[in-house]
């Protein structure tokens, strides 16, 4: 089950944080930033040392500072038209993030943020239904959508109802 959550993401009760990563794997702007800034230096270094990243592909880290035993570091692309392959990158940003569910068994849940719906220009209605049809399939015990808003909340629930 996804549950959809308004609350920062460096609050969720989550052994996994996942977070859009720009390609080359250095801390970036927004929630990127603030990630790396929470996790300490060796984040952006052990991060650095496995890219650059192409966009829809996923590395994972050990999360330092942070209460998450895990990041993982996914790239999603730029929004542009729909009609450049971006539908199928953004998909496989989240399916590959959740197949770290086999390399650590011992964590039990994951929380991701919106990825995309800022500076990469994706329409929200568009983002959320890629994402929960994504993150149905996890096999986590807990998955977390966290977003900073009620009306992203209320677009990635309304996805959730959709499919299930």
């Amino acid at each position: 089950m996804v549950s959809i959550t308004t609350q920062n993401i460096l609050s969720a009760d989550a052994d996994i944080l996942v977070l859009s990563a720009n390609p080359s794997l250095l801390a970036g702007s927004g929630i990127s930033c603030m990630i790396h800034k929470a996790a300490g230096p060796e984040l952006e270094k052990a991060a650095k040392s496995q890219g650059p990243l192409e966009a829809g592909l996923a590395v994972i880290t050990p999360g330092f500072n942070l209460s998450a035993k895990y990041v993982i570091h996914t790239v999603c692309p730029r929004y542009m038209d729909g009609k450049r392959g971006e539908k199928e990158l953004l998909s496989a940003a989240y399916a590959n993030t959740l197949q770290f569910f086999k390399q650590v068994p011992e964590a039990r849940s994951i929380a991701f943020v919106s990825m995309g719906t800022g500076v990469y220009k994706w329409p929200l209605e568009l983002a959320a239904e890629i994402a929960v049809r994504e993150l149905l399939k996890s096999q986590f015990e807990r998955t977390y959508m966290c977003v900073i808003n009620d009306v992203t909340r209320l677009a990635y629930e309304s996805k959730v109802h959709k499919f299930t």
